[in-house]
């Protein structure tokens, strides 16, 4: 009896043995870290493979065990890493089920230009800013996305992102666009097809409303007076997507600014501009689908002080103009 017992011994030691070896390092001596995502939704299987596929697990059947066996495979989080083939394959799984995920986060805030959301994301992926801006602004990359236009320009979700240092800019900038379109179906597409008005335009027009609006309480007002202009076919007369057509970010619009001439100038070309001119929030989405109701007016004017003042007819808005003169002037004269 003994024999027998010694043999299924040496078995399972050599067994044990086998594994212990699968999930040893592939290179002991190299530290070089290598970056990886983990995409949400991916499998235990096809995590092992792209391990495998990078250099970092001998072999991806004995990596999927590893985790079964320690009944972790669902618990590894999705998110961007870095490791070395010097790691065993047991602290490799322990970072991705801790979640060390050894990154930085970046902050994009709402109305930024592409370009602009280019400089803030570039100096953390790969290829610097320049790289992340061909892939958004790439029609294959856009088609791949869902986004029904040739730039990306309007789906870059403003949000707080985790970004690993030299990772892909593809996956970074997949990330925000399926940010937008997890915002998108909570609710917004519902009441979009509602409206019958396609994503593209609620988005073009949102963008223009988070570049007008200073004051949360005036965003859906001001969403009601572009709406109530094309309504009423007349042009929008946007001072934002004048300066969005010059590649230039003013505090103040000149006469001769308005004579640009750019696809997207509102003043020269009636309708909404052909895409957006910024990446709008979720606020100012809502704005565009929930309007101020009952709101008739078709003019605004800047107050200097972020606010507006409103007006439903042309005489209305030229008395509002003269009290936003004097307005200005009375606190020119108060300040010291």
């Amino acid at each position: 009896m003994r024999k027998p017992a010694l043999a299924a011994a040496a078995f399972l030691a050599g067994g044990i043995a086998f594994l212990v070896a699968l999930w040893s390092p592939v290179s002991p001596t190299d530290p070089r870290p290598v970056t990886f995502y983990v995409v949400p939704g991916e499998t235990l299987s096809e995590i092992a493979e792209d391990l495998h596929r990078l250099g970092l697990v001998r072999h991806p059947d004995a990596f999927a065990l590893l985790a079964r066996v320690r009944r972790q495979s669902r618990s590894i989080q999705a998110g961007p890493y870095r490791a070395s083939s010097g790691e065993w394959a047991w602290q490799i799984l322990g970072r991705l089920i801790s979640g060390d995920m050894r990154d930085t986060t970046v902050t994009v805030r709402e109305g930024l230009w592409i370009g602009e959301v280019s400089d803030v994301v570039g100096p953390f992926v790969a290829g610097g800013p320049d790289s992340f801006r061909s892939v958004v602004e790439d029609s294959g990359f856009c088609a791949s996305v869902g986004v029904p236009l040739p730039r990306a320009e309007g789906f870059l979700f403003p949000s707080t992102y985790r970004v690993l240092p030299g990772g892909p800019p593809e996956l970074v900038a997949r990330r925000m666009v399926d940010e937008f379109w997890s915002v998108w179906a909570e609710g917004l597409a519902a009441r979009a097809d509602s409206l019958e008005m396609t994503v593209a335009e609620v988005v073009t027009l949102a963008s223009i409303v988070e570049a007008e609006a200073r004051v949360a309480e005036e965003r859906a007002r001001i969403a009601a007076v572009y709406l109530n202009r094309l309504a009423a076919d007349r042009p929008l007369q946007a001072d934002p997507t004048v300066l969005y057509g010059m590649g230039e970010r003013k505090t103040r619009t000149l006469y001769d600014d308005l004579e640009h001439p750019s696809p997207y100038n509102t003043y020269l070309h009636a309708g909404l501009p052909p895409g957006p001119i910024g990446n709008p929030g979720r606020a100012a989405l809502v704005a565009v689908l929930w309007p101020e109701p009952g709101c008739r007016d078709l003019y605004f004017v800047a107050r200097g002080d972020g606010t507006h003042r409103f007006a439903r007819t042309y005489p209305e808005h030229q008395e509002n103009r003269r009290l936003v003169r004097e307005e200005q002037r009375a606190r020119q004269e108060a300040a010291p």
